[in-house]
């Protein structure tokens, strides 16, 4: 990003003055600081070592950007394409964002997969998580006026009429990061057999070893490369969704350990197999 100089045109200029307060701007709404480096002698986005999470902050928020330049450019040319896609359910995300912020109640119409008819809910909301492109609100259901004891999730695409009930009050602190940490993905109810996080070893082909380097399955991930292979590493508790996510990579990994986890697999593979006679 350069500043231009009073030598160009004067209808596509800006002052210095502007141009310090845009970038204050751009600091306090969007977390991005953009510096002057003086070795290229141009202003840069600041690469600092920052927490973890402030970093990936950062990322959705570049991310989100481009996004937005790349729809803006797919309303007028046809050399993008894009799949044709669904609702994600955002359009209710400013009252579920009001609702967590101000402690109040949420009810609204939820429709599961595994059944027909949409049934009323009513949660206290306490954040927003997103998962592979999908968002999803996370608290503590009521039932029977009575809080339960487990955090729930809920897809933001499968709730309609939502609605800001009354207020609640919340004694203790959730520390979300910590919940979600030793899980795949959004599902937090473990395989049987496994109540806690176990060492899970994977093999696979140095060559495809390069996919989940591009694209890691779990914050715990590490990868090691001996005699021609590429070994992978988590520390996690086993769910229905880190198996279906091996089952997606088919024959190019192979489950190591735990032999609980192999089992499991295993197991799977041999219903799918059924289904074929």
């Amino acid at each position: 990003m350069k500043l231009k100089g009073a030598s160009v045109d004067e209808n596509r200029s800006i002052s210095l003055r502007t141009f310090q307060r845009d970038l204050k701007d751009i600091e306090s709404s969007l977390n991005i600081r953009i510096v002057y480096n003086k070795s290229l002698k141009k202003y840069v986005l600041e690469q600092d070592a920052v927490q973890p999470d402030a970093r990936n902050n950062r990322l959705f928020t570049m991310e989100s950007i481009n996004q937005l330049n790349i729809a803006q450019d797919a309303s007028n040319n046809d050399f993008i394409l894009i799949e044709e896609r669904k609702p994600l359910g955002l359009e209710n995300y400013n009252t579920i964002r009001e609702a967590i912020v101000k402690n109040c109640y949420l009810e609204f119409e939820y429709q599961r997969f595994d059944q027909y008819k949409a049934s009323k809910r009513k949660i206290m909301p306490l954040a927003l998580k997103e998962n592979n492109h999908r968002w999803y609100v996370v608290g503590y259901e009521l039932k029977d006026g009575l809080r339960q004891q487990m955090l729930k999730t809920f897809a933001l695409d499968r709730m309609d009429e939502v609605q800001i009930g009354t207020g609640f009050v919340l004694h203790e602190t959730v520390d979300f990061r910590k919940h979600f940490n030793d899980y795949c993905g959004i599902s937090t109810k473990p395989l049987e057999g496994f109540t806690g996080a176990v060492d899970v070893k994977i093999e696979t082909s140095i060559e495809y070893g390069k996919y989940f380097s591009t694209l890691p399955v779990h914050s715990s991930q590490k990868t090691e490369i001996e005699k021609g292979k590429t070994f992978l590493y988590f520390h996690l508790i086993p769910t229905m969704e880190f198996v279906a996510e091996l089952l997606s990579h088919n024959a190019r990994i192979k489950v190591l350990e735990p032999a609980e986890l192999v089992s499991a697999v295993k197991k799977h593979l041999q219903e799918n197999i059924q289904q074929y006679g």
